[in-house]
């Protein structure tokens, strides 16, 4: 009864992952997936204002002339007084409106002509993986290939397949639920989609580890039991 339990629980459980994944995938293909500012289309607005200033002034003034509080403030060189800021799309109107109330707060002079203003094309998703796709092809590699000769009595082919299939499914649903829920991919998506994958292997070892005890206990027992006999 409780085996029957525990088996309708993991249908429902499977049935629940695969659902959010396909809706992850018509998200994806339809929506695309949101990238923050630093991945995404943006401005980068260089500007040169020849005295000291801090990030937190220029950020407030950036995000009243932007209307957003989507804003990534740079300092551009060591002497403290030429700052980018990125925004996603400006015109001149907001241009000459962040000249002005950089004047006013800092009794400059400046022009919209002062200003550099650079096209910055957003990453591909693909590139953003590209320096993470040798290490953790080579690492998951020597995971299988170790996991296939420790827990090689547990049946080869099953393991292996539990340490290719579950991951990608993992991932998947990560990707997923970034997708649905509209949550940027930036610096820290990345980084914990590749801890989420480590944690699934850790949790296939951890059990795996279980089984193979277990199987050495049963094993062990039945011989116990044979040597009895003979006896």
């Amino acid at each position: 009864m409780e085996r029957k339990k525990t088996n309708m629980k993991n249908k429902i459980l499977y049935i629940l992952i695969a659902i959010i994944i396909i809706a992850g995938i018509v998200v994806g293909c339809t929506a695309k997936f949101k990238f923050s500012l630093a991945y995404d289309d943006s401005n980068r607005i260089e500007v040169y204002i020849g005295k000291d200033y801090t990030k937190a002034d220029v950020e407030s003034i950036a995000k009243e002339v932007f209307g957003t509080n989507d804003v990534l403030i740079q300092k551009i060189e060591f002497f403290n007084d030429s700052v980018a800021i990125t925004v996603r799309e400006s015109n001149d109107e907001q241009l000459n409106n962040l000249v002005t109330k950089i004047n006013e707060k800092y009794e400059t002079s400046l022009t919209k002509d002062d200003l550099t203003v650079v096209e910055i094309p957003h990453y591909r998703g693909r590139d953003l993986m590209a320096n993470y796709v040798w290490p953790i092809a080579i690492s998951a590699a020597l995971i299988i290939v170790y996991e296939a000769i420790r827990f090689r009595k547990l049946g080869v082919v099953k393991v292996v397949a539990k340490l290719i299939i579950w991951p990608i499914v993992i991932e998947a649903l990560y990707l997923s639920v970034l997708a649905i829920t509209r949550i940027p991919i930036s610096y820290y998506t990345l980084p914990l989609g590749i801890i989420l994958a480590v944690l699934t292997l850790t949790i296939i070892t951890y059990k795996n580890e279980k089984k193979l005890v277990e199987y050495n206990r049963k094993k062990n027992k039945n011989s116990e039991e044979d040597n009895d006999k003979n006896i």
